[in-house]
This record gives C-alpha cells, structure tokens and sequence, in this order.
C-alpha cells in the first residue's frame, strides 16, 4: 500500500504576522495572526497544482489555535494546509514547486499536524472549535500550503489567499485536537445517474496498540471535500450492534463552506469504525474517477481529541447495483493508520 496517497485531508515573501493583547477577544494575552500570500498567476483556463506556499512563523511560544478564517480573491479551487517545524522543508518563505523540496501531505501531517483545509471553490470560510478545544501548533513551526487553482474566467488573474488566526491563552486550553483523513480514491462513478461510494475504516486495532483498550474519543469538527458533480456527504459511527450513528451530513453543491464545528461533540461511545460517504449526480457521458479538475474526489478531514493522528485510504470498490431509488450504490474496502501523539496534561 502507497501510503503517499493518503490525502489527510492538510500550508511568502513580505508577510506580515501582527501579536495583540486582545486580539479578535478571544482571550487576554492570546496573539492574532494575519497572513497574506503572494499574489499566484493563473491563465483563462489555466490550472495550478504542485504548488506550495509557506509561511514561518517565527513564535516562539506554543499557540493554541482555536479559530481560522480563510479569504482569497477567487481562482482557489481547494487547498490543504499544515505546521511544520521551521527547519523542514527548509528553504525561504514564498511560493516554490512542491516537490523542489520533497514535501508530501503525509509527511508534513506526521511531522507536525494539519492546520486548515479550504472546500471546494469557497471565495470566505472559517474554521471555530467549540471553546477550550484548539490545535496546538510548536514553537518555531511554518505553515505550508499545497494548493489547486483554478481559473475558469475568460481573463488571466492574480490571485492571493489569506488567514485570520485566532488563538486562546494556554490556561484557556482544555482539549488538544489531532487529525482524522480518510480519501476514497477507488471511484468509478458511472455516467448518465446518481451514484454514492461509501468507505467504512475500522480503528479498533490501532487504540488496541497503543492504548489496550476499546476507542474514547469525541469528534469536535469535520470538513467533507467533493468538485462539481458532489451533492452528499455524511459521516458516521457504526456501534457494535450495528447502529449507524450521524456525525455530520450535508446534501449540497460545492462552493460553500462544507464544514462544521460540533457543538456538542460527537463521541464514539466505544465504537472503533468510521463510515462516510459521497454521493453524485454525473450528468456527463463518461465515468468519473478520483483526480483533479474534470475528475471527482471524496474525502474528508476531522478533528478529534483522540490521542492518534488517523488516517486512511481506499482499497477496492465494490458496486452493489441501485436502490429502490435508482441510485447506484458502491462499497469500498479501507486500509487504516494512525500515528501517536505524546498527550499533553492540561489542569
């Protein structure tokens, strides 16, 4: 198995990164950091992959990220973001051919975590955990973004990204939050009719590893990420006896935010699978598969207070044929990893 697919799924010159008492008050003491990227050129037409954006930070303190806010000038059709230590990836801050420095998705997550990931074509989106949950991001870490432009304008543009950061102060910081990216790459999504592909990833045996017992952990915010021809993401549990437990669900096009924070948390209740899945309406004459631009995706990225990085990718599809609504129904196999995390003690 490839793990350098596993999409988990989450980044100038002239930065600027602004440290206020009060900042956006969200807490006494707790910096707000703004960030624009320089402007990326894109064609009519034209699209952009392999691309990366970083960001150094320069804290020397650990921030504890409760909220970020994503604005760019159009053009953005999705982009993952993540920390790093400042030495990785070495090399100046700006905009650089990704695999000019060896950068991979996995290998930034597990090196320091993930730090936002955009939906599909949004212009404005924000990111808010419920209070005393945030990232925790290391001193003397960068953001590094892999982005995907996109211009579909009869003009060539120029077109930045920036970030709005939000942090709270560390006696504010109840709940630690860590990464869960599961990608269904395995679609083959028939033309001329609705179809759902839905991926069930049992986690049971990475907490028996590390932990010696059954999952305890709640999810606190999920992103669903499909292109033009999605219209339905869910997630979910699937408990012992067979119950299917709803985390998150959306029916809808993409170029809105597809994420949310739950309020309350979500928890496991002991149950170690995860289930999502996409659906779509391919009004084409081909059959989609998972790719860029005129291809489909079908992915997603959570937050949970889980002491593992989780993650997962797709093995083979399996078509079951329609439902008593005509849709075409598919399942497909999943091969899971996690990664520990040292946990950190908070009064």
């Amino acid at each position: 198995m490839n793990l350098s697919r596993l999409h988990i799924t989450f980044f100038a010159f002239g930065f600027i990164l602004q440290a206020c008492g009060d900042a956006g008050g969200v807490g006494s003491g707790a910096p707000q950091l703004n960030h624009t990227f320089e402007s990326i050129e894109v064609g009519s037409g034209e699209e952009v992959l392999e691309v990366c954006q970083s960001w150094t930070l320069g804290n020397e303190e650990t921030l504890f990220v409760n909220s970020v806010n994503q604005t760019n000038d159009g053009a953005w059709h999705h982009s993952n973001w993540y920390f790093v230590p400042e030495d990785f990836y070495p090399g100046p801050d700006g905009t650089w051919p990704c695999n000019e420095r060896g950068f991979s998705q996995l290998g930034a997550s597990n090196a320091g975590g993930v730090f936002f990931a955009q939906s599909t074509q949004t212009f404005e989106e924000t990111m808010t955990f419920v209070e005393g949950a945030a990232i925790e991001i290391p001193p003397r870490s960068k953001i590094i973004g892999d982005v995907h432009l996109l211009n579909v304008s009869a003009s060539t543009m120029a077109t930045a990204l920036s970030f709005e950061v939000e942090t709270i102060p560390e006696e504010e910081v109840d709940t630690r939050l860590r990464p869960i990216g599961i990608s269904n790459e395995a679609l083959a999504i028939p033309p001329q009719r609705s179809s759902r592909f839905s991926m069930e990833c049992d986690f049971g045996a990475e907490f028996q590893r590390f932990f010696g017992g059954t999952p305890d952990f709640s999810i606190y915010y999920v992103l669903g990420h499909y292109h033009d021809w999605g219209n339905y993401f869910r997630l979910s549990f699937i408990d012992d006896d067979g119950g299917d437990r709803t985390v998150f669900e959306f029916g809808g096009p993409v170029g809105e935010p597809l994420g949310l924070a739950l309020d309350p948390p979500v928890g496991s209740q002991g149950a170690s699978t995860l289930r999502f899945e996409c659906g779509y309406i391919n009004n084409t004459d081909r059959t989609l598969v998972y790719g860029f631009q005129d291809e489909e995706m079908c992915l997603f990225l959570a937050y949970s207070d889980a002491d593992l990085k989780l993650g997962a990718i797709s093995t083979v599809n399996t078509p079951m044929g329609p439902d008593e609504e005509g849709v075409e129904l598919n399942e497909t196999g999943c091969f899971s990893t996690a990664v520990p995390v040292d946990p950190v003690e908070f009064d």
